[in-house]
């Protein structure tokens, strides 16, 4: 770290123990000094920085730390040798920290005239002006205003304006940052936060580069990682994924921006700007509950996007103009974040293949479609959800075909005084189903073999939950014909009795359906007696206008005597 003596005005390096120094937050100007300039003017008296405007910063800087009892001083434009990208690195991730460790940090306000007096009565032209500064706009700033311990504001004559601890209500309302934060001592700190909420901080300020917006959220957030000045916005992808390497805070994917194709939205968003209006609480309010959540979430980065092994969800379904969606709840508790359901912070979900989801923007139409609607219970799944799509890529379209000749199941509902069983107790393979509808994904799916325990009937009719097997088979899976759907059911005892080694490269499933086939002996009727029930099955094309061709397996069932 680079200090300037005081005395000597000069550069010195310090490793590990650092004095106490004052530090400086303004926003750059023309003629700012450089390290390089810095240096130079103390080896070729010839060389005059005298004249820079920065240069009077330096200067003003070292006459006000001196006040304060400090023998060093830190500027950032001369006491950081940008040409040097590991010092930049270096630099950039250890900022926050720089502040922090700072004895008082000098805020100028070169566009403020007003003087202390003026405050006093903190008349409206005072908190008018004062609101307005451009430094309040600035995205480094946010933490040179968060991490000091002391702060002082000072107007374009270098005159004392104020403590931040005096102007705390001024700066809350100017920024949108809890008034927690500004008081001394602290009755918060930042890392107190949801990382949706320290984000939403920066969302509305500007930097001249696109690339600092991420690299100013490095202390807020507290991660590292390597600047690439040229990425562009791809910083605030890096940014997003060293977030979930360290946190397992759902609160992350708390964002809102317009689709991309097809009503789908990435799960990571593209600039910070996506989460302005968070204001979600911090941790300490309820540490039990955010700790119990913590250890009950896993979540990390693929190269298709972000998995979660086992994750809690719930669905809602179909309605007119809308398909069903699934719900991620994502236990932030943010009143601003929009949602159909107030006391739910949540993303909406699409499967699409196997274990594959996409995220769907909520537009208000589709909100106000299921404002009310059925939720199901709670069940976990093994979830995949897909980023980086564009709406030129392919990946697009084909997710557009989500539902394209999908193996549906529907059956005749058994009612009595209102007991209904969940009739499916198990599918397989589990990763192309979707619950929601019912039904097997296999629009990206390589599966052929499929199968459903079904328990028919009520509480009543079937006490011992008895149980049979509905085994589906797709000839020629490769080109998807939609012709070629075999479907059979047969008593749970067959089935589990059809117990057979994997014969050569022939999946097990093959040989179960070889072996019903051979037992049924080509007999096509494909029913069955059970519980009191002759149930049959039969398989159809589903075309309609406007709608994704699918495959309907239907149960139809009839009352016979008791079996």
């Amino acid at each position: 770290m680079w200090l300037i003596n005081t005395s000597t005005l000069s550069l010195e390096p310090f490793y590990g123990f650092v004095p106490a120094y004052a530090i400086l937050s303004h926003t750059w100007e023309h003629e700012e000094v450089s390290f390089k300039e810095f240096v130079r003017a103390r080896e070729d008296k010839n060389f005059d920085i005298t004249k820079k405007a920065g240069y009077h910063k330096i200067i003003a800087t070292c006459k006000e730390a001196v006040k304060e009892g400090c023998s060093y001083a830190w500027v950032d434009t001369c006491c950081i040798d940008k040409t040097s990208s590991a010092e930049l690195t270096e630099a950039i991730n250890s900022m926050f920290s720089w502040y922090r460790q700072s004895k008082i940090c000098f805020v100028y306000l070169n566009d403020f005239e007003l003087r202390e007096v003026d405050g006093h009565s903190r008349s409206d032209e005072f908190a008018t002006a004062f609101r307005r500064c451009r430094w309040f706009t600035r995205g480094w700033t946010l933490q040179e205003l968060l991490a000091p311990r002391h702060v002082r504001f000072l107007n374009s004559q270098w005159e004392k304006i104020g403590m931040r601890n005096d102007l705390y209500q001024l700066i809350a309302s100017a920024t949108g940052l809890p008034k927690s934060l500004l008081l001394m001592p602290p009755r918060s700190d930042v890392r107190d936060f949801h990382v949706a909420t320290r984000i939403s901080w920066l969302a509305k300020r500007q930097t001249t580069r696109v690339e600092d917006l991420s690299y100013s959220l490095l202390g807020i957030l507290d991660v590292n990682m390597p600047m690439l000045y040229g990425e562009g916005a791809a910083a605030f992808t890096r940014l997003q994924e060293e977030i979930i390497k360290k946190y397992n805070d759902l609160s992350i994917f708390a964002w809102t921006k317009g689709a991309i194709g097809k009503g789908y939205m990435d799960i990571l968003a593209p600039a910070p700007s996506a989460f302005a209006g968070n204001v979600g609480v911090n941790y300490h309010k309820n540490r039990k509950a955010h700790l119990a959540h913590r250890l009950s979430v896993q979540f990390s980065l693929t190269n298709q996007g972000i998995l979660f092994p086992n994750v809690r969800l719930q669905y809602q379904g179909a309605v007119p103009g809308f398909s069903h969606h699934y719900i991620l709840d994502l236990k932030y508790p943010n009143p601003a974040f929009r949602g159909q359901n107030e006391g739910l912070t949540y993303i909406l979900l699409r499967k699409v293949g196997p274990g594959l989801f996409v995220r769907l923007y909520e537009s208000l139409e589709r909100q106000n479609a299921f404002r009310g609607n059925f939720y199901s219970s709670a069940f976990y799944e093994s979830v995949c959800i897909l980023n980086n799509l564009k709406a030129s890529n392919s990946l697009v379209w084909q997710l557009s075909r989500w539902e394209h000749y999908a193996i549906r199941l529907r059956w005749k509902p058994w009612e009595k005084l209102g007991q209904r069983f969940w009739h499916i107790r198990m599918v397989e393979p589990r990763a192309i189903w979707d619950v929601a509808g019912n039904q097997f994904l296999l629009e990206m799916a390589t599966e052929r073999y499929m199968h459903v325990e079904f328990i028919p009937g009520t509480y009543a009719s079937n006490p011992h939950f008895k149980s049979f097997v509905i085994m589906i088979q797709v000839y020629n899976a490769k080109e998807r014909d939609p012709a070629r759907i075999k479907a059979r059911i047969v008593k749970i005892e067959t089935w589990q009795s059809l117990n057979v080694t994997t014969l050569g490269f022939r999946g097990k499933s093959a040989v179960e359906m070889d072996s019903l086939q051979s037992l049924a002996g080509g007999d096509e009727s494909n029913t069955l007696s059970i519980v009191g029930y002759a149930i049959s099955v039969s398989v159809r094309l589903h075309e309609k206008i406007n709608e994704a061709p699918c495959h309907l397996v239907s149960l139809d069932w009839t009352e016979t005597a008791s079996s």
